[in-house]
C-alpha cells in the first residue's frame, strides 16, 4: 500500500467520481481507477461503487476512508512540525470551545497565540460539548474545551476548572444582595434559559430535580449573549456560568445560588493522537490562561 493509493481513494470520495478525482489530482481517469483497483486487490474488499451519479464508498470503503483521512492529517501535522523546527514558525491549529466560556477564553487564546506563535493559523469552533467531542474523535478538531463529565472512552479528558453557576438578574432587582438565594426563589421569576437539550439546561434541570423543583421556562433562547441582553432589558432572570456573564454590562448583577453545584470544564484530545507543535502551542496557551483564573483542578 502506498500513499498515492490512499490519495486516489480520498479524491474519488471527495470529488464524487473517478473523472473529477483525476482532474483534481491532475492526472487521467485510468490512473485513478488503477490505483483504487490496486488498493482493493491488496485489501481484498471492494471500496467504491460506480453509479450514474459517479462513485460512492462501500461499507469497507467508508472505514478505509476514515483511516486515510487520519493518515493525511498526520502527514500534514508532520510537515508543519518540521517547518516549526526549522524556525519558520508556521503551522495550523484547531480548537473547539463551548459557548459559555468562549466569550472570555477565545480572545485571550488568540492574543496569546499572536504573541507566542504569530506564524500559526488558528481555527476556533464554538459549539455544544457533544458535537465538539465527536469532532475531536473524528480528527476534525485537535482538542476542545467541553463540559464534564465526558463518557466517550476514545477521548483523553483533563479537568481544567470549575465554573460557579449563578443567578443573573437586572441590576434593579433586589434579591440575593446579602446571601445566596434558594433556587426555588429564582424559579418563581420569569426564567430565560437555553432550550431543552442544551447541555447547560440539562444540568440546571438536574439541579432543580435534586431540589424538588420543576423549572418553568417561558422564554427559551439558544445563545448566552442574547440571554444576558434580555435579562439586562428587564425581560426576566437567568442562570448561567459566572464566566459567561458580560462583565461590561452595568444593567446586570450576579447572585449566588444556595447549594448549586459548579460546572466542570475539561480539555479533551483523541486517544492515540500526537498533537502537532502548533496544537501543542494552543494547549499550553489554554493551560496558562486557565491557571490565571486561579481555579485549576488537580489532573
Amino acid at each position: 500500500m502506498e500513499l498515492r493509493h490512499l490519495e486516489a481513494l480520498l479524491a474519488v470520495a471527495e470529488q464524487g467520481s473517478f473523472t473529477a478525482a483525476a482532474d483534481a489530482l491532475r492526472t487521467v481517469q485510468s490512473n485513478i481507477s488503477e490505483q483504487v483497483r490496486q488498493l482493493e486487490n491488496e485489501l481484498g474488499v471492494p471500496l467504491m461503487i460506480r453509479n450514474r451519479r459517479g462513485a460512492v464508498p462501500t461499507e469497507f470503503g467508508a472505514k478505509v476512508l476514515e483511516r486515510a483521512r487520519h493518515i493525511r492529517g498526520e502527514l500534514e501535522a508532520l510537515r508543519q512540525d518540521l517547518s516549526m523546527l526549522q524556525g519558520l514558525q508556521t503551522g495550523h491549529a484547531t480548537v473547539g470551545v463551548v459557548g459559555t466560556v468562549s466569550r472570555w477564553l477565545v480572545p485571550q487564546v488568540v492574543s496569546e497565540m499572536r504573541r507566542t506563535a504569530p506564524g500559526v493559523s488558528l481555527r476556533v469552533t464554538e459549539g455544544a460539548s457533544e458535537r465538539l467531542g465527536a469532532e475531536v474523535v473524528e480528527r476534525v478538531l485537535a482538542q476542545a474545551v467541553v463540559t464534564a463529565p465526558v463518557a466517550d472512552n476514545r477521548l483523553i479528558v483533563e479537568h481544567l476548572l470549575d465554573e460557579d453557576i449563578v443567578g443573573v438578574v437586572p441590576i434593579a432587582m433586589h434579591i440575593g444582595a446579602d446571601a445566596p438565594v434558594p433556587l426555588a426563589l429564582l424559579a418563581q421569576q420569569t426564567l430565560i434559559l437555553p432550550p431543552t437539550g442544551n447541555p447547560l439546561r440539562t444540568e440546571l434541570d438536574a439541579a432543580a430535580r435534586d431540589e424538588g423543583i420543576v423549572l418553568n421556562v417561558p422564554v427559551e433562547v439558544e445563545g448566552v449573549r442574547l440571554i444576558a441582553d434580555l435579562v439586562a432589558s428587564g425581560a426576566g432572570v437567568s442562570i448561567m456560568p459566572e464566566t459567561a456573564v458580560p462583565a461590561d454590562n452595568p444593567q446586570l448583577r450576579c447572585v449566588a445560588i444556595a447549594r448549586m453545584p459548579p460546572r466542570r470544564l475539561a480539555l479533551v484530545t483523541a486517544r492515540g493522537v500526537q498533537l502537532s507543535l502548533a496544537d501543542q502551542a494552543v494547549r499550553e496557551a489554554l493551560l496558562r490562561l486557565v491557571r490565571s483564573q486561579g481555579t485549576l483542578l488537580d489532573t
